[in-house]
């Protein structure tokens, strides 16, 4: 059974929910000229905030290809949300090595991203496991299950409550938004030079993450 709910602007499908101890499942269509990242917060919360009965601190793990959205909806979340710090596996590189095949040779990338990686999971301990125990959106791409299934044990360790939410979109419209975010500039949120081929061989590649307790936006 679907829900539709209209307020006049836009148009938000709430497809099925299913609660089953940590996991929590949604499918949202929404139109992505229309909606702004604080609208998707306000969808998202009821799945962010800590509970009298799990007051645990709460990791938001974003994944999708690029252009689907992932670093507006997390830079919404700690502008809603003071009590989230915002990781970027792709910020960090940036800010300490500025641009790929520019400020830095192509093969030094997997280096620094391994790098990066270590980094911000140190940083993710850190905050979780803090006296107050922050929350965190991890901005990241999480292209492949094995990288989520291990960042959720990182979560999971630290004594945190991880919820991924997917960004979906088709070909069409993840190439319209990087073709005009590349138009303006290249920074922490586009360090490659995109061009077709490698969206599509990103997309060939993605793992879809289904039946992993997983959020969808749905991007149309």
């Amino acid at each position: 059974m679907a829900i539709i709910i209209s307020d006049g602007t836009w148009r938000q499908f709430l497809v099925h929910t299913q609660r089953k101890s940590e996991l929590e499942i949604c499918d949202f269509v929404y139109t992505m000229n229309k909606v702004k990242g604080g609208d998707l917060v306000e969808v998202l919360i009821p799945y962010l905030l800590r509970t009298k009965d799990d007051p645990r601190p709460v990791v938001l793990m974003t994944s999708g290809i690029a252009g689907a959205g992932k670093s507006t909806l997390s830079k919404a979340v700690i502008s809603k949300l003071p009590s989230f710090t915002r990781l970027s596996i792709d910020g960090y590189v940036h800010s300490k090595y500025g641009l790929y095949a520019i400020d830095y040779p192509r093969e030094k990338y997997a280096e620094y991203l391994a790098e990066a990686q270590k980094a911000m999971r140190q940083q993710l301990r850190e905050i979780i496991g803090a006296k107050d125990g922050g929350d965190v959106v991890l901005d990241s791409t999480l292209a492949f299950k094995e990288d989520r299934d291990d960042w959720a044990r990182v979560v999971r360790e630290g004594g945190g409550r991880r919820v991924l939410v997917y960004l979906d979109a088709k070909k069409e419209i993840l190439w319209k938004r990087i073709q005009e975010r590349q138009a303006i500039e290249r920074n922490a949120d586009s360090a490659f030079e995109m061009t077709e081929a490698i969206l599509d061989s990103y997309l060939r590649g993605f793992e879809v993450p289904r039946g992993e307790g997983e959020v969808v936006l749905r991007i149309t």
